[in-house]
């Protein structure tokens, strides 16, 4: 199974059905497993992961749950990373896709901004940044910006920034934005932490400073800006 190969084959699927533009894409839907309203294109882009994984190990996914095929290994997905995004045409909306393996440990792990094609990879060997269309020669840095995802839902928390003078911005999209972690200074979440959400991110920082308490989530690059925004958020 050639991992990376498959998770740009669908993805390059996904960004085709998504280039149609078609209206039905956005319709919503039931509720998925993790409790989200879903839209057609949640459930299209899940479908899409699920016919270019099914024969290599169990699925379990954001919009379906578990699909247990029998395997040691099992994929976990968030077939559309940032929904509220994609809907209004903001491009900051990707996918992502852990591997984990028999022991419970995640091997591998995969996240794409579907709007822009640029993919983040990692196993144990290997970390690439690329992009789906072109040869990326160099990447930005993004050394003073704080990603504050749900910052909308969690007003104590932004008064407690807004106190120590502390800027952020708050995207829409855990997974590409724990993806850009080691390029930021950091980045926070708080609020239901489900494991489609944060598996791939998580392994692709995991030489990086990371703490999980009480709903709320920080990764940082540098230890000094950990222990001072540790300080603040976890008080």
């Amino acid at each position: 199974m050639k991992f990376l190969k498959l998770c740009k084959k669908a993805s390059k699927d996904i960004i085709k059905l998504l280039n149609s533009n078609h209206k039905s894409l956005f319709k919503k839907t039931n509720k998925g497993f993790g409790g989200d309203t879903s839209m057609n294109i949640d459930l299209l882009a899940e479908k899409i992961f699920i016919e270019y994984f099914k024969d290599y190990g169990n699925i379990f996914s954001e919009e379906c749950g578990v699909v247990d095929y029998g395997f040691d290994n099992t994929f976990i997905i968030d077939p559309i990373d940032g929904s509220f995004n994609i809907s209004n045409g903001f491009p900051y909306y990707g996918s992502s896709v852990a591997l984990r393996g028999k022991d419970g440990e995640i091997k591998k792990a995969f996240i794409i901004n579907l709007a822009t094609g640029d993919y983040f990879y990692k196993d144990s060997k290997t970390k690439i940044e690329n992009n789906l269309f072109y040869q990326k020669h160099s990447t930005y840095s993004l050394h003073e910006m704080i990603l504050f995802e749900k910052a909308y839902a969690n007003v104590c928390l932004c008064n407690k920034l807004a106190r120590h003078n502390i800027k952020y911005r708050s995207p829409g999209a855990l997974a590409l934005s724990l993806a850009l972690a080691h390029k930021t200074k950091a980045v926070i979440f708080r609020g239901e932490i489900r494991e489609f959400d944060i598996a791939a991110g998580i392994f692709f920082n995991n030489d990086l400073h990371i703490k999980i308490k009480d709903n709320t989530l920080l990764v940082a690059k540098n230890k000094k800006d950990f222990k001072y925004l540790k300080d603040i958020i976890f008080d």
